[in-house]
């Protein structure tokens, strides 16, 4: 979603909401996550912030104080929301949420209902085998061949 933050002679300066999220994220660095954000529209533009701890050992003043370092050079004052996990399990209804969202967890289950239909279950059964045991054998292939690459570029490094 786009938030208009002011009109000008020469047109509109408009800031993308997730961009800015995601940059407020990397300047978080782990700290603290970015829930959700929104911006005032005009020449004083004020954001607000919805952030949640990652962790309860966190210093919220202090990580407040700094976001609001970093965007006042773009002229825009921060206001910011704590929010807390909430329920035990609420990490897991978060990941739940995200698998759901994702299409290939979608193209996943139709791909093998589809498969379950035309090949019946003894064609899904092999499919779902032999896949798994070629991701198995790729696996080990790919971790020799990345420990004959590091074993040949340490070898160069003490000549």
């Amino acid at each position: 979603m786009y938030f208009l933050w002011k009109r000008t002679p020469h047109g509109s300066i408009r800031v993308y909401s997730d961009g800015f999220s995601d940059f407020v994220n990397h300047v978080l660095s782990g700290k603290s996550r970015c829930r959700s954000l929104s911006l005032t529209e005009g020449e004083n533009a004020a954001m607000t912030l919805v952030l949640s701890p990652n962790n309860e050992a966190v210093e919220r003043c202090k990580i407040e104080e700094w976001i609001a370092e970093v965007i006042a050079p773009l002229g825009l004052s921060v206001q910011v929301i704590w929010t807390d996990k909430g329920t035990p399990g609420g990490e897991l209804c978060e990941t739940l949420s995200s698998f759901y969202k994702s299409p290939w967890t979608w193209m996943f289950v139709v791909a093998l209902v589809v498969l379950k239909f035309m090949a019946g279950w003894k064609g899904l059964f092999w499919t779902i085998f032999w896949g798994t045991a070629a991701w198995f054998v790729s696996k080990i292939v790919i971790s020799v061949f990345t420990r004959k690459r590091m074993g040949s570029t340490t070898s160069l490094a003490r000549r």
